[in-house]
């Protein structure tokens, strides 16, 4: 019979061989695409659970300061947030932490300090493929890392810019109330032939993942300045304006509303702030768009797809269209299903979109319970007056997985909903 170390170990070493042969080569490379997470254990039994330790050893170059993490596609792991699991310094470079996961749990994850641009790399600073492991026991991971992307020399070969169309970048956009960070602005086709005509505007979370596979999370981008591009022109989309704006190390916190109990989180309203007070009027006042909430959208996927309903409910007076996209919510113990059922209901015209794969989660603990998460939302709305086929879209998409490439073959569809008059 088959240790789980064993196990574990024949694990890690059929990542090595992928990464060998099949990661994504990329200067930049943000972070990995991330994998469908399960339920968090909380649902689990105590007794079906199994303590996993990660003993990371890090190079000499690594700061004296520096504060190591463990990040993945579950949730005990951050679900690719950049910083999950927090690492305790062992000394002698040698950094630990142990979790609870529910047995059976499929593990992918990287090794940060923090963020995407401090991800590990090869001894070349090139990319490297995910971490992989099964939690069929107690056991430790031990990890090496080779060097940080921040201190690496750049790959021969750089991921290629894929953006499309009419592109603006407003580099470094600063806030009161939160980290500075990227934006770029779609134009549509026609913009600058035409000085009087206005644009709805639709707002992208997790920006970076929008139009550029340079910046995009493993080279896979949600393609909406392609998707303008081939559909505006022939009626398909009416022209519009997309707004990507980039995450950054504090997503899972400007993302969520409410604290998780082991996740942290909670600063949504300040998020809200930067987007209400600082974004949207620098936007209405650079672009000729339409600035009221008929014509305002917001839109994300899994996090992102929280923090777009709850802005949705929170500020209809400016999100008349919301696009809430594989919503990862078990967040908090369901907060954001509590939050729906006691919304005060639709203004007239508003307009929800909710969506979820049926291969989010994982197949031995995680499927069936975000299946029921997507639907008790979309329950908790009806409850207080949407209805479906007017005021809400909901849809279950059949063998759809949590990433890009999901998110990115629906997205036609999904500002088709938020456009239409």
């Amino acid at each position: 019979m088959t240790s789980p170390a064993a196990a574990l170990r024949t694990a890690f070493l059929l990542a090595a061989a992928c990464a060998a042969g099949g990661a994504a080569a990329a200067t930049g490379a943000a972070a990995p695409a991330r994998a469908a997470a399960p339920e968090p254990p909380a649902r689990s039994s105590l007794s079906d659970s199994v303590r996993v330790t990660f003993l990371v050893q890090a190079p000499a170059s690594t700061p004296g300061n520096a504060t190591l993490w463990i990040s993945g596609n579950v949730p005990e792991l951050g679900e690719w947030n950049g910083a999950g699991l927090r690492l305790a310094a062992r000394g002698g470079g040698r950094h630990a932490a142990t979790v609870a996961l529910a047995r059976g749990t499929a593990l992918q994850f990287k090794v940060t300090r923090g963020g995407w641009d401090t991800v590990e790399k090869d001894e070349r600073g090139g990319e490297i493929g995910n971490h992989v492991a099964t939690a069929t026991g107690d056991d430790t991971l031990r990890l090496a890392v080779r060097t940080w992307r921040d201190q690496a020399e750049p790959p021969a070969a750089s991921r290629a810019r894929t953006l499309t169309g009419n592109v603006v970048e407003m580099a470094a956009f600063s806030s009161r109330f939160v980290r500075e960070r990227r934006v770029w602005v779609y134009l549509p086709p026609g913009y600058a032939a035409d000085s009087s005509a206005r644009y709805p505007v639709v707002y992208f979370h997790d920006g970076n993942n929008v139009f550029d596979a340079a910046t995009s999370f493993l080279g896979v981008e949600w393609g909406v300045d392609e998707t303008a591009e081939r559909l505006i022109p022939t009626g398909g989309l009416p022209p519009f304006i997309a707004v990507a704006v980039a995450n950054t190390p504090d997503r899972a916190a400007e993302y969520t509303p409410a604290a998780d109990a082991r996740h942290g989180g909670g600063r949504a309203a300040d998020y809200a702030r930067f987007l209400v007070d600082e974004l949207k009027p620098r936007v209405d006042s650079l672009y000729r768009t339409l600035p009221d909430p008929a014509h305002t959208a917001v839109a994300g996927s899994s996090l992102g797809g929280l923090v777009s309903l709850w802005l949705g409910l929170e500020r209809p007076d400016v999100f008349g269209r919301v696009a809430c996209i594989s919503p990862a919510a078990w967040w908090a113990n369901r907060d954001m299903v509590r939050r729906a059922g006691a919304a005060a209901g639709p203004r007239p015209g508003q307009r929800t979109w909710i969506d979820i794969g049926t291969h989010e989660g994982t197949a031995s603990a995680g499927r069936a319970e975000w299946l029921e998460d997507a639907r008790a939302l979309r329950d908790a709305l009806i409850s207080r007056g949407w209805r479906e086929g007017a005021s809400l879209h909901y849809e279950e998409v059949a063998g759809a997985a949590h990433n890009e490439g999901a998110w990115a073959a629906r997205i036609d569809r999904v500002l088709a909903f938020l456009l239409a008059p």
